[in-house]
Formats: C-alpha cells, structure tokens, sequence
C-alpha cells in the first residue's frame, strides 16, 4: 500500500502513521505548512512529508500522487474566530480537493477513508439512544454540517468516479495522558461554559431552553477544588452518558475500514464498546486519583450514546479500551502509541 495521511501530526494521524508503518506501508504524511507538530513524524525517517493546505488544489495534487489509498482525518474541529465559509471550506471543499487530487492523481486508489464524526448526528440532542449508522442526521451547526456534507461529497464522488470508499465517525476521541483531565470540576466549568457561545457551537441545543448550567454547577460544587471527579446527572438522579474512544482503537477502526472488503461503501461509528456513565467516569478520576468524587444535579439530561455493531459484524473491529483502562495506561506511563501533544504547542485536529 502506498498510504497518504492527512492531519498526520494531529492525535490520531501520528498513530495511524505509526500503524501503517508497522504494516509496511509506503506513507506519505500531509501535514499543514508550519504545523509546529509536524516534529511528532521525526521518528519516522521513511515518511514522506508534504506540506499542503486543504484550500490549495495544487499542493494536494501533488500529495496525491501515486498513492492507492487515503485516509483522509485532518479537518477543522473548533470554529473559534474562524470565518464560516473558511470551516465549510475546509472540511467539505477540502474533502473535494482531495478526491480531486485523487481521482487525478495517476494511480488506481483502492480506498478512500473520510474521518467524519458523531457531530454529524446532533451530538447536543441525540435524536436517539443509542446513535446507529442511520440515525437521523441534521446537525443545526457549523461544524457538524460541514463533515455531513464532506460525506455527502464522498458518495458522490464514488460513485462518480467508481472510488471505493468508508466512513467511520469518531466519538469523542481521547489519549492516555490526557484521559485524567475528563470528569473532573475544571473540566465541565469549560464545557458547560460553551452556553455563552450561543449557536456558535456544537452542543448548543444542550443548552438551548435551559438556565445558566454552569452557575448550576459552580452552586452546587461551592468552594471544591477544580480537581475533584465530577459527573453529571438529571434530576431523576441517572447519569449522563458519553461515548469516548481511546486513541488506539481509532487507529484499529481506521486501519480495519481501509482494509477490509466488508468497509467498502459502508460508514462506521467508532467508540469504546460500551457509552460511559458520568457515575462511573468520576468514580474512576475518584478512583485512580485519590481526589472526592461529586455528583451534579441538571435540569436536563444528556445521553450520547453510539452503537458499534456495524463496526463489530462487518469488519471485526472490537475495542480494547475503556475510560478505565485508557486512564489507567495514562498514568502506567504505557507508551503502545504517541502522545496528542509536543512540547512545542498544540496538535493538529484528530
């Protein structure tokens, strides 16, 4: 295989380089021009690293070249002062502009993995429990409906051109050494603290209709330190639910999906085997850390939950994580895999 990566110095993308190479693939690794992660690729002095914009059709027609398969994973997560149209054309034209590339590239491409994500099913309210692959999708933001149209681009493109393809949509992807921030008091004054961005966010029917969750929060936790373990509940007192997924079983769904006959054509939700409850995500923070462990109690209940059984029946993909154990090998210092972040700034997406 001749492999071209995109967003190959971001989370997922140095580990899938890694993965591929232990294959003994060929991998060409597209990275941004002056991505300070692109030093993460250093330890693989066979990769070919080209430098390309997803605006810039000529620099992806030469990452193109010759390859036979792509797995295509950069894309832009956070809106921030980005204007729309820029994170439209990022993550939906940038999709074209590959396929582009691809289809013109002067080799027969037997695969074409799109990373797309569970924000293409209206992660803030999930219009089912648990999410499968033909779950309604509309997702009413940015960044959702520019993955959902990167997919919509994808099929087309197929059958077009005849381009064999798979979609896998990642749930909320995590590494070992960062696993131990979530679940904790800090970590939901962020999240929660995304209801002043209005519409300007993905969860933001979460929020919408509700009172100041975050005041809710900060009442009820008082004067605790930001570390304890903290999950959420509603007001039945059952946990919220979050499906995560541990860097390396991306990685396995990833390589599975550009592999398998049974990927083509096919999309894929990709997360550990089982959601996690928030009772169960702080009791482990609580846990492995020796910090309290608090339950909040909302107004509203949130339960994102994704099935992996197409993932399991079709190409064997069996998740060897769970929030646990990805925290445990955090602290282990387990290095099977490469950290999200370099000393030298923060990671590209995925």
């Amino acid at each position: 295989m001749r492999v071209l990566v995109t967003g190959a110095a971001g989370r997922v993308g140095t580990n899938m380089v890694k993965r591929l190479v232990d294959e003994g693939a060929t991998v060409r690794a597209m990275v941004l021009p002056g991505d300070a992660q692109r030093s993460k690729l250093d330890v693989f002095p066979d990769v070919e690293v080209v430098e390309a914009d997803l605006g810039d059709q000529a620099a992806i027609d030469v990452a193109c070249r010759g390859v036979t398969h792509v797995v295509h994973l950069a894309a832009q997560l956070v809106r921030g002062d980005t204007p729309v149209d820029r994170l439209y054309d990022v993550n939906a034209l940038g999709t074209l502009r590959l396929l582009e590339g691809v289809v013109h590239g002067g080799a027969e491409v037997e695969r074409f993995v799109l990373a797309s994500s569970d924000g293409t099913y209206r992660p803030g309210r999930p219009p089912a429990r648990p999410l499968r692959e033909d779950s309604w999708q509309e997702p009413a933001d940015y960044y959702g409906t520019s993955k959902l149209l990167g997919e919509v681009i994808l099929r087309n493109h197929s059958a077009q051109f005849a381009l064999p393809y798979s979609i896998v949509r990642f749930a909320t992807v995590i590494s070992p050494e960062e696993a131990g921030t979530l679940f904790r008091l800090r970590f939901w004054r962020a999240l929660l603290g995304w209801q002043a961005l209005g519409k300007n966010s993905h969860l933001w029917p979460l929020f919408d209709g509700q009172p100041d969750l975050l005041a809710l929060l900060n009442e009820q936790a008082g004067e605790a330190d930001d570390d304890i373990a903290v999950g959420l509940r509603d007001q039945d007192l059952r946990p919220w639910t979050l499906s995560l997924l541990d860097v390396r079983d991306a990685v396995e769904g990833v390589y599975r999906a550009l592999t398998e006959p049974g990927a083509v054509g096919q999309a894929f939700n990709l997360a550990a085997r089982e959601p996690t409850s928030h009772d169960d995500g702080a009791a482990t923070i609580a846990d492995l850390y020796d910090v309290p462990k608090l339950m909040i109690t909302m107004p509203t209940s949130h339960r994102l939950e994704l099935s992996i059984d197409s993932a399991i029946e079709r190409v064997g993909f069996w998740p060897r994580h769970d929030f646990r154990s990805t925290v445990q090998d955090g602290l282990r210092g387990t290095r099977d895999f490469i950290e999200a972040h370099s000393s030298s700034g923060i990671a590209s997406t995925w």
